[in-house]
């Protein structure tokens, strides 16, 4: 009797909590929609990545950092629609998204809609994409954050706008398609975060809300920038950390780029900003938030913290436009 009522309560805790991992029966129609939908990207003729068609008249989303610089020469390879050229309409290097549009193939072309919003905590998720050395997988993951934040993207040389997803993301698959079961695009993979020696397991994704306003637009949003890498200050070794009052909070510029806005104004890895039009910066994302309500060109004021200053200064910065 006792290990009757064992099975049961671990088919029950199966039920409730194992389920999302199982397979489920609309897997196979979920994988064919998004396989068909999807497209992996070459530029000169090399393999760079993954997208899919967005629209059935051919418009097709993947990475800009994929397909930045000199245009060159521009394909995707469809399952359905074969190899096709393509021409770039709109890149938004904010979210490290691009749109592209094939030339010839035979519309409609088999295409995904975009979800409204990111699906919520550890919803999920499904990546299709084409790895370097594989094609047309689908891996599985699960959404890890409440609401999209910001992460330095190499590729763009920028901050990204992203949310994060705990899944494979291997190379190859950047410009791949986010979807939930009912196979709507739930963002577009830009990145991952992983240690020197360990494999790529949290995935960094575009969220639909970019995708869906760059596909209404159809044009490159300008995008601001103050030019620094930056940290918040309880990251850093604790010598450091002592050089400022204690309990002060804020974000080091730590990587400033040369020429660029927090350059020019006279800042170095060491500044660190407390606040910015006067409201208090404690994160990353307070800082970014900020930086990118703004367009290039605007001016924003910095109260900024030297190590072993007596007290703030305020300094006028110039915000750039992202030209990766």
């Amino acid at each position: 009797m006792r290990i009757a009522r064992l099975a049961l309560a671990l088919a029950t805790l199966f039920a409730l909590c194992g389920c999302a991992l199982r397979p489920g029966p609309d897997g196979g129609a979920l994988y064919e929609r998004a396989r068909r939908a999807s497209v992996f990207v070459l530029k000169d003729g090399r393999h760079t990545g993954s997208g899919f068609f967005a629209s059935p008249d051919g418009l097709v989303v993947t990475c800009a950092h994929m397909v930045k610089g000199k245009a060159g020469d521009i394909e995707v390879v469809s399952p359905v629609a074969g190899r096709l050229e393509a021409q770039r309409v709109a890149m938004d290097f904010g979210h490290d998204i691009a749109l592209l549009r094939v030339e010839g193939g035979r519309a409609p072309f088999p295409s995904l809609p975009v979800a409204d919003h990111v699906p919520p905590p550890a919803s999920e998720v499904f990546l299709f994409g084409d790895p370097v050395f594989r094609h047309r997988l689908l891996l599985t993951g699960f959404v890890s954050v409440a609401r999209p934040t910001y992460d330095y993207n190499p590729g763009t040389a920028c901050y990204c706008r992203c949310f994060y997803v705990a899944g494979t993301s291997p190379e190859g698959t950047s410009g791949g398609c986010w979807v939930d079961r009912r196979g709507r695009v739930v963002g577009v993979q830009v990145g991952f975060l992983n240690g020197p020696k360990a494999p790529a397991v949290i995935a960094m994704v575009a969220p639909p809300d970019a995708v869906r306003r760059l596909l209404a637009a159809r044009t490159s949003p300008a995008v601001a920038t103050l030019g620094t890498r930056l940290d918040e200050l309880w990251t850093q070794p604790k010598g450091f950390i002592a050089r400022f009052p204690k309990g002060t909070q804020g974000v080091l510029t730590v990587v400033p780029a040369k020429d660029g806005p927090v350059a020019r104004a006279g800042l170095t890895r060491e500044t660190l900003i407390t606040a910015i039009d006067g409201v208090p910066v404690v994160y990353v994302d307070d800082v970014m938030e900020a930086v990118r309500s703004r367009k290039p060109g605007d001016a924003v004021t910095l109260q900024v913290l030297d190590p072993g200053a007596e007290a703030p200064r305020s300094v006028t910065v110039r915000l750039a436009e992202v030209k990766p």
